[in-house]
């Protein structure tokens, strides 16, 4: 649970770096996504759910860091998250 807390609260301090108008609206719907899976017990499911939540992290980073002022932009994305490492 704890683990849990402390992803939701990481991409949440991601999306609201991340390079958009509409980062509140993520920001909502990051919220919304994680209430609406609180109740699960499965834990195959669970862990799939905290996968795709760390993969959705590693690319609000790549993104949230990039320099907004520099027109040369790279973005290196490691791949969905295996539940690995």
């Amino acid at each position: 649970m704890t683990n849990t807390i402390h992803l939701y609260r990481a991409v949440l301090r991601s999306a609201l770096r991340f390079p958009s108008r509409n980062k509140l609206a993520i920001v909502d719907e990051i919220k919304q996504e994680f209430r609406a899976h609180k109740t699960l017990t499965d834990d195959a499911e669970i862990a799939h759910r905290l996968n795709i939540a760390r993969d959705g992290l590693d690319r609000l980073n790549a993104f949230s860091n990039m320099d907004k002022k520099s027109s040369n932009w790279q973005v290196s994305l490691k791949g969905p998250h295996t539940g690995e490492g």
